[in-house]
């Protein structure tokens, strides 16, 4: 394979550290290529994706890691695009949170979608740096059902990196995420119907 080739039409979104446009040889895939010169916390990221490949978890609530490409921004990291079932790229809890389309949305429906990704991250002794609306997608079918997929920040950023290797801590740290993205609902989204919806599903 050649290099690939990237440009703004093929665009998805610009995180703090890294651009995400959509694979141009795989609508069902993206490239992830660094926009700032530090790949400290990417190079981090995905070592833990190599090795949750190594331990043959189930993909079903992050977006699978397919190794890295040559492109013409610099070396990019190919990951599953979660697509709604019309094909469109997923939204993120975030855009359901701000942009007032909580109509769009059954929310007991996303309220246990969520759930389900929390037990599957307690399952799978996945650790993030944090949970933040802006990192999980909500992947539509077309029946009306949804799943949360995990699409950035899968990383161990505690100072002792013990809690990777020992499944009680793991797990006090994944359920103090989790109880932070819970109370960040509420605090950052304070005039979100939404938010208000979805708490009283999640406390």
């Amino acid at each position: 394979m050649g290099v690939i080739r990237l440009n703004r039409s093929l665009l998805v979104g610009k995180g703090s550290s890294r651009v995400c446009y959509r694979h141009p040889d795989d609508e069902g895939k993206c490239v992830k290529v660094e926009w700032r010169s530090d790949r400290g916390v990417t190079d981090e990221e995905l070592r833990r994706y190599r090795r949750l490949q190594k331990r043959g978890i189930s993909w079903d609530n992050l977006a699978r890691y397919h190794g890295d490409v040559e492109t013409d921004q610099g070396l990019g990291a190919v990951f599953d695009m979660p697509l709604d079932a019309d094909g469109s790229v997923s939204r993120t809890l975030h855009y359901y949170l701000v942009s007032g389309a909580e109509h769009e949305c059954d929310v007991a429906e996303m309220a246990e979608s969520l759930i389900e990704l929390k037990k599957y991250l307690l399952k799978h002794a996945i650790l993030v740096r944090e949970l933040k609306p802006e990192n999980m997608v909500c992947s539509r079918g077309d029946a009306g059902n949804c799943t949360f997929i995990l699409i950035d920040g899968v990383s161990n950023n505690q100072f002792l990196p013990v809690a990777c290797y020992v499944k009680r801590l793991g797990r006090s740290v994944i359920l103090r995420k989790w109880n932070t993205f819970v109370r960040d609902l509420s605090d950052l989204y304070p005039a979100s119907p939404l938010a208000a919806a979805l708490l009283r599903y999640l406390r």
